[in-house]
């Protein structure tokens, strides 16, 4: 058995084994080039991502998703503090909606929806 030492610049093809002259170049016997190296994205905790989500997209706000977490929040303002709500509207007359139905749903809807995007992004990591 005949054993090469391998110097440290030096890489060993994945494919076929040789040495490769740099970690980036590419195989001269195969021609494999060399793949980066793939990070796992962080896990985020889904429970975590719930509790934050009682203020209003800063559960999506950790997880990332910062469009949604803006979304979140600026519905949340004009439901609550400008009282573009359903209750002031034809339609909630007519059918009797309870006050603050919108912003108590859409703050509900974003603790549901911070826990479902936590446990998504887990399983496919």
């Amino acid at each position: 058995m005949v054993v090469k030492k391998v110097m440290v610049s030096e890489a060993i093809c994945g494919r076929c084994g040789s040495i490769l002259k740099s970690p980036s170049a590419a195989c001269l016997r195969c021609g494999l080039w060399p793949q980066p190296a793939r990070v796992a994205p962080a896990r985020k905790s889904p429970l975590v991502a719930a509790v934050l989500a009682v203020i209003p997209g800063l559960g999506h706000f950790y997880l990332g998703h910062y469009r949604k977490a803006a979304a979140f929040m600026g519905g949340f303002i004009l439901l609550q503090f400008f009282d573009f709500d359903l209750d002031l509207t034809v339609v909630g007359a007519l059918i009797g909606a309870p006050l603050e139905l919108g912003g108590l749903g859409l703050w509900l809807f974003s603790i549901f929806d911070a826990y479902r995007i936590a446990k998504l992004t887990n399983q496919s990591a």
